[in-house]
């Protein structure tokens, strides 16, 4: 896990060193939009944390059918909060970030609520990545959730360099949802190998 979150962090100062060249105003709002999305995602990573013992503990019992209810009614919950977020981003998303921000400064507003609005409709993602990669953990593959950390850290370094200077910030905005896309796609492979499968 310890090398998972590394290349996480490292990913995300890549991106924030391209975030940096587009102003206060961006850095602001996209600060904030960060801020905010964490609050929406802190379910998912509470819910894999318990997944990967809640997986460890029933594979030590053999009991298969009922870790695979487990992840699926899990991966279930998970979407249905999804569903309330995204109601809630295209809601209430200036309000949000006025909350933390304190700025009615229109560049902020506007910036920080397209980025959630953006990602928001892609908040399944993170939510299976966090379920299948601590649910893999627990059970004893820690290959692939790290194969899927080093996408994440690439996809981020590649946007930061190669996309953004050429889309500007909109190049940031979409390199959550590309990433999260590149490193679900191992996770369901791998969790298609297990026993479980």
């Amino acid at each position: 896990m310890g090398f998972m979150i590394s290349f996480v962090t490292l990913g995300s100062l890549a991106l924030q060193t391209c975030i940096n060249t587009f102003g206060n105003n961006i850095i602001v709002a996209h600060t904030a939009a960060r801020k905010v999305t964490m609050i929406f995602l802190i379910p998912f990573f509470v819910l894999g944390t318990a997944l990967a013992t809640y997986c460890g503990q029933n594979l030590g019992a053999k009991e298969y059918a009922r870790i695979r209810k487990g992840i699926r009614d899990t991966i279930l919950a998970s979407w249905l909060w999804c569903a309330l977020a995204i109601l809630i981003v295209y809601t209430l998303s200036p309000a949000l970030i006025r909350l933390v921000t304190a700025s009615s400064e229109p560049e902020i507003l506007e910036t920080a609520a397209l980025y959630l609005k953006v990602n928001a409709v892609f908040y399944f993602l993170p939510a299976a990545i966090c379920i299948l990669r601590n649910s893999m953990q627990g059970l004893g593959d820690t290959r692939t959730p790290l194969f899927s950390s080093l996408i994440e850290l690439a996809g981020k370094v590649l946007i930061a360099f190669l996309l953004a200077p050429v889309i500007g910030y909109m190049g940031v905005i979409l390199s959550e949802p590309a990433v999260w896309i590149l490193m679900v796609i191992p996770l369901i492979a791998g969790m298609r190998k297990t026993k479980l499968g």
